[in-house]
């Protein structure tokens, strides 16, 4: 079924690296671990040494915002080049961006004449949709009744707690140590309960819904043990810096800004666990960087959906 907009929610998809390890909260790259027999969690990423995101980083980030988003789920791979190299990446780089993702299962590929299609698999989409929900949510206040989801996970280590350990810090839970993960958002819950029971863990996790005595100490010290607010408050104020200012002129420079603006948005989002306004300090940075997101968004969409519409129809 094609994924439908949410109403006044922009979408923002990026690179494949969701969920934020402590390694990750640490600025260190991490190489997603494959599970036996499901693949990689997510596509593997990496900066450039200049810190600017890889081609196969922005490659998830155009087939999330251009294809996935209004419903498609394929495209030209000309459309794909052309897309990238507007974002100053080198054609040969893109071509070898998705010639891995076909590879890797991500992506298949559709002969038509001398050009050929990109066909986003049933996994791809399953991972791109579980992007847009992450992102609804992040647009949105955490509604807050003094409740902590909590998850003792007691599988032992390997691929298969490596991938929901990734997926349930993508999800806002944080790690107080030994296997216990606790969240203020419920949003993921439904998603990761139905991961445990694919990588057949689901007898190794025990939920619970805790809450703290009233005592604002006792959460400020919960809070600082689960999460490195620091460095999520980095996130926003990084993403703040480069976008206040950015205006779109025509329609190829707001299909660039557009594109990077999403691609940076993710790596924000995806950073940050939701925790309700009560919990966190009076001037966080979250709220005033998702006006921005919304507003450079709404700004930009529509000249870069003309620039799209032109490069996406086809050969010729």
């Amino acid at each position: 079924m094609p994924h439908r907009r949410s109403p006044g929610v922009p979408h923002c998809l990026g690179s494949g690296a969701s969920g934020r390890t402590k390694a990750q909260r640490r600025g260190r790259t991490t190489i997603d671990t494959p599970a036996p027999g499901l693949g990689p969690a997510r596509p593997r990423t990496r900066r450039r040494s200049d810190g600017s995101p890889s081609a196969r980083a922005l490659l998830l980030t155009v087939l999330g915002e251009y294809v996935r988003w209004p419903g498609q789920d394929r495209v030209w791979s000309t459309a794909v080049v052309a897309a990238l190299r507007a974002c100053g990446v080198e054609g040969t780089a893109a071509r070898r961006a998705i010639t891995r993702l076909t590879n890797e299962g991500w992506l298949t590929t559709e002969p038509t004449g001398r050009y050929t299609r990109l066909v986003l698999t049933p996994r791809l989409v399953r991972l791109l949709t579980g992007w847009t929900e992450r992102l609804t949510r992040a647009m949105r206040e955490t509604p807050w009744n003094g409740q902590w989801q909590q998850l003792l996970l007691r599988a032992p280590a390997g691929p298969e707690r490596a991938t929901v350990e990734e997926q349930l810090a993508f999800e806002g839970f944080g790690p107080l140590g030994h296997g216990v993960w606790i969240a203020a958002d419920p949003g993921g819950v439904g998603a990761l309960r139905a991961l445990l029971t694919e990588l057949g863990l689901a007898e190794d996790a025990t939920w619970l819904v805790s809450t703290v005595a009233d005592d604002p100490a006792r959460e400020r010290a919960l809070v600082a043990r689960a999460w490195d607010l620091a460095a999520v408050r980095r996130l926003h104020e990084d993403f703040l810096s480069r976008f206040a200012d950015a205006q779109p002129g025509g329609d190829a420079e707001a299909f660039v800004l557009r594109t990077r603006l999403v691609h940076a948005w993710r790596l924000t989002f995806e950073g940050d666990p939701r925790l309700p306004a009560r919990l966190l300090p009076p001037d966080w940075p979250g709220g005033e960087a998702t006006t921005l997101f919304r507003h450079t968004w709404e700004t930009c969409h529509e000249a870069a959906d003309r620039c799209w519409a032109e490069l996406s129809r086809g050969p010729r």
